[in-house]
């Protein structure tokens, strides 16, 4: 055996030695030594259930923007060490989560009207500038919720940021409990036809009839990788979060609570 061999064999193992350490020290562990309600004890309920714990993480307090001033129980935080997120706007408390995605160009005060009014309904919602890693504010968005109490999370996106998170349900570790889709676009989709047949959670793709950038026609090409999802299609040309202030914003709204509704009923109700 040549040296460089010899090297690389005990390399090999001392991590296998240190792999089994760590195998054993997590076997001697007593299971019901994490007391209930504990970041173990649901890191450990996480992992029954098939879903993923949420790791523990610090954000730090940022300026709130204006358009939530006077808002009780608004905050806004950045992520230290998470460059590629934005600020992040909580709202609320409570087990129910919502996480709202602005247009491509959009910011944290695009959906300040309807969380505010989620808020008012019970909701836990969080809002966001984007990062420069939009995946990546999406997730951290979930995070900070769940973090603050959030057992369960829908997200709802506007244009872009629909679009983005119905594309994120390929990656199952990241799947929230509903996605509605407002205005998608289905030039961007990053999805393929039946890349959502295997989703079980609540879908809404809501948009406009002649909206310049995502029409009925491409609204239900949109529906075409999501056959469980509910489409709903308002007259007129309004786009994302403009459709809630127009004069269908009656309609537009009782399709996002009916999702909601859906989305957070308990389960066999």
């Amino acid at each position: 055996m040549s040296l460089r061999e010899s090297r690389r064999a005990l390399v090999l193992a001392a991590i296998l030695a240190m792999a089994l350490t760590c195998v054993s020290a997590c076997a001697d562990r007593a299971p019901d030594t994490a007391a209930h309600g504990s970041a173990l004890a649901e890191n450990r309920r996480s992992a029954e259930e098939g879903t993923v714990g949420m790791p523990e993480f610090t954000a730090a307090p940022a300026q709130l923007p204006s358009c939530f001033h006077g808002v009780r129980r608004a905050g806004a935080y950045r992520l230290p060490g998470s460059s590629g997120s934005g600020r992040l706007v909580t709202l609320g408390a409570g087990p129910r989560g919502v996480v709202f995605a602005p247009i491509s160009w959009g910011d944290a005060c695009e959906w300040a009207a309807e969380a505010k009014r989620l808020v008012a309904d019970g909701y836990h919602v969080v809002t966001f500038d984007w990062g420069t890693d939009r995946r990546r504010t999406i997730s951290d968005a979930t995070r900070l919720l769940r973090a603050h109490g959030a057992t369960g999370v829908a997200w709802v996106g506007g244009c872009m940021g629909g679009t983005l998170m119905l594309s994120m349900l390929a990656d199952r570790a990241e799947r929230p409990a509903g996605v509605a889709g407002i205005s998608p676009l289905a030039s961007l989709g990053g999805y393929t036809a039946g890349n959502g047949s295997s989703y079980d959670g609540e879908l809404l793709l809501l948009g406009t009839a002649d909206d310049p950038l995502s029409d009925e026609g491409r609204l239900r090409e949109v529906a075409r990788g999501f056959p469980e999802a509910e489409v709903a299609v308002l007259p007129g040309t309004l786009h994302a979060a403009e459709i809630f202030a127009g004069p269908h914003g009656d309609a537009a709204r009782r399709s996002l609570d009916g999702f909601l509704g859906r989305t957070f009923a308990p389960a066999g109700g």
